[in-house]
């Protein structure tokens, strides 16, 4: 087996403000693989976002990473200095932004911004024959013409293109993208998605891909990873998630999804509302909000597998119990300590 592109253990961000000290990201641990797609998903605010600026160093004070590692190729980023650090972005590794509008400077023209990436890391003589090239790879019409135009020119759909083309530019072994579909219309999310997942294929370029869209997670990744409260809750492949998730925050994720053979009506929402991540309580993080929460959920679970490639931070699912034979909180149960 060979080694993976990105190998991230034990990463652990706070951001200490005036209100007290947000741990955003709490003991993430998860690997990607050369030409596999990962899929980090879960709700607003479940630290998605946060670990992927940690992974490339780009959180901004008063955030601070304060413990783990993150190694890429074998080396750990966290113990470059910034120099060191500059030099990987772009090369080694990518980042396609959730809005291309703010990604791009508006008083230059793509042509020169793409330009700039180019030569930020030694490869300014390959020049515009360069850029004209990653334009056509990700489908701009008249790669020409579209380098010598602006961002406000374009449409959603080309300007994300254009920060999609910029990522790959110097053809990174990882590439990250964070919400890279959310403002985009279905059918140019649809082209856009196709359009990354044969960029991962023809280069094989391992993918981070940050969604809160378990039909995007359905469509592109290999391997998913479920986040609730700044860690990860579930990870398994693809499509066991989907045919067999084990814990109560990814079902009912799956559970909100609409679905065309059933009929219209309100869709199925978890009571309640995430910790405040100031201030988390001690044990199941999301025991105040699970239909099947027990006392036995005021002890925290570490993150086991449950099978090959799948684990859960879930009390029930680690002891082998479907959670379709567990009684709901408000039944009788017998609880062993």
């Amino acid at each position: 087996m060979t080694a993976p592109v990105l190998q991230v253990s034990g990463l652990t961000t706070r951001f200490r403000t005036g209100y007290g000290t947000v741990t955003a990201v709490d003991d993430v641990s998860f690997t990607v693989g050369r030409g596999e797609t990962l899929g980090l998903v879960g709700e607003s605010g479940s630290g998605k976002s946060v670990t992927a600026m940690s992974v490339l160093r780009l959180v901004a004070p008063p955030g601070r990473i304060e413990a783990g590692r993150v190694e890429l190729n074998g080396v750990n980023l966290l113990s470059l200095d910034e120099e060191g650090m500059r030099q990987r972005r772009g090369t080694q590794a990518g980042l396609v932004f959730q809005n291309p509008m703010t990604a791009l400077n508006p008083v230059f023209s793509i042509g020169w911004q793409m330009g700039e990436v180019l030569k930020a890391h030694g490869r300014g003589d390959a020049g515009a024959a360069a850029v004209h090239q990653a334009l056509a790879a990700v489908g701009m019409p008249d790669p020409q013409r579209q380098a010598a135009s602006f961002p406000h020119q374009m449409s959603g759909g080309m300007r994300q293109r254009v920060v999609i083309a910029m990522g790959m530019l110097n053809e990174p072994q990882l590439l990250i993208a964070d919400e890279p579909t959310t403002a985009l219309d279905v059918t140019i999310q649809a082209q856009v998605l196709q359009l990354m997942k044969k960029l991962t294929h023809d280069h094989g370029t391992a993918l981070l891909l940050i969604t809160h869209n378990m039909g995007v997670i359905a469509r592109m990744c290999d391997r998913v990873a479920v986040m609730y409260a700044g860690e990860i809750v579930e990870e398994a492949p693809v499509r066991e998630l989907f045919a067999d998730s084990r814990h109560p925050y990814t079902r009912g994720l799956l559970r909100s999804i609409p679905r065309v053979d059933q009929p219209r009506g309100q869709l199925p929402t978890l009571p309640g509302a995430p910790p405040d991540m100031s201030a988390l309580p001690g044990g199941c993080r999301f025991r105040e909000r699970c239909e099947f929460a027990q006392q036995r959920c005021q002890a925290h679970p570490d993150l086991l597998a449950i099978a090959p490639g799948h684990s859960t931070r879930c009390w029930v699912a680690q002891e082998g119990t479907s959670l379709a034979e567990t009684p709901a909180r408000g039944e009788a149960v017998d609880v062993v300590l």
